[in-house]
């Protein structure tokens, strides 16, 4: 099982990447949620928003459906379940709902908040019930990490060979197993948006040059002592960035007779601590802010997988701040998200 994001806020307060990504969301989540009718039987809709972290993120979105929403049916019962791990940053989380901007503070008919504090890949929601799901920036993390057998690979593009077709195979089950979870929850016709990170068509991961940092860190640090060589020979992150193929090859089976994959399209996402960096030229604050949001999703992972010590992770996110602020110049990371629209049948 993966690991929560940072806790105590600070993946939020390194979330404007992430930001960035889901403000070309909106217009698509608009859209959707205009075709949605409130269930007759149950008397109202309801959303699910898979992998929602600390919440920054995810309530702009939902805010902006169910604004949607209440355009149209001003007065149906809405009710929101979030879904992350028993170990997210609830409490930061709960901030967000008590806060001005808020979907809890839309005017209309009652918005019910719930927490499904479970793995995604399990059941998080009763069958049939999911009238508009949203998965945002969470589903290119895997159940578990990758191959134990990988030398000093951190990042799945560092794998060759055996190990490297071992992790796409993990990623597939996943992937099915995900679209699979989702089909048992979406109500007849309901929609699904998953927003994943993506290799484009005669592209590479977004990490490459990042982790290759961190994996020379890491074994300069083997090397000294400071982390556990053995620790680092048996872990890889559990992340692995798709191809649009990859995406679409579960539908082409037994799911793709209960679940239709409407739409699906890969953009880049702008680097907001690139575009500061070319603005402002800093390259320590270059440095100290992609480092920060580099270690708001990676060190709760790299911290239980290579065992490592307080100290041993404040010296590879040191060492990797200085290495950032030396070639900001040159230094390149560029996300590219897929969005696909996803319907029940």
């Amino acid at each position: 099982m993966p690991e929560p994001m940072a806790s105590d806020g600070a993946y939020d307060h390194h979330s404007d990447y992430q930001m960035h990504g889901a403000m070309s969301e909106v217009e698509l989540v608009d859209s959707l949620a205009a075709e949605l009718i409130p269930n007759r039987e149950r008397g109202g809709l309801v959303i699910a928003d898979y992998g929602c972290a600390q919440g920054r993120v995810t309530n702009l979105l939902i805010r902006h459906a169910v604004e949607r929403i209440r355009s149209g049916h001003p007065d149906a019962p809405i009710s929101v379940c979030h879904n992350d791990l028993l170990t997210n940053d609830w409490a930061t989380f709960v901030g967000h709902l008590r806060a001005d901007d808020s979907y809890l503070s839309i005017p209309g008919g009652p918005i019910t908040p719930l927490i499904s504090a479970i793995s995604f890949y399990e059941p998080v929601t009763p069958r049939y019930v999911v009238d508009f799901g949203l998965s945002f920036a969470a589903a290119q993390w895997l159940a578990s990490p990758g191959p134990t057998n990988a030398g000093t690979a951190l990042y799945f593009d560092q794998l060759e060979g055996p190990a490297r077709e071992e992790m796409a195979s993990q990623a597939d089950r996943d992937w099915t197993t995900f679209l699979e979870r989702r089909a048992e929850e979406l109500a007849p016709g309901g929609l699904l948006i998953v927003n994943l990170m993506a290799i484009p068509d005669g592209g590479h991961a977004a990490g490459k040059e990042a982790w290759e940092m961190a994996r020379s860190i890491c074994v300069d640090l083997a090397d000294e002592g400071q982390i556990d060589r053995k620790a680092l020979e048996a872990y890889v992150i559990p992340i692995y960035e798709r191809t649009a193929e990859e995406v679409r090859r579960p539908f082409l089976g037994e799911l793709g007779e209960r679940l239709e994959l409407r739409d699906e399209r890969i953009e880049a996402v702008e680097n907001p601590v690139a575009t500061a960096f070319r603005r402002d030229g800093d390259a320590a604050k270059f440095g100290r802010d992609f480092t920060g949001f580099f270690r708001a999703f990676s060190e709760p992972s790299l911290r239980v997988g290579l065992r490592a010590s307080d100290a041993g992770i404040e010296e590879l996110y040191r060492r990797l701040e200085r290495r950032l602020e030396e070639t900001a110049e040159t230094f390149v990371f560029e996300v590219n998200a897929l969005s696909a629209v996803i319907a029940r049948t």
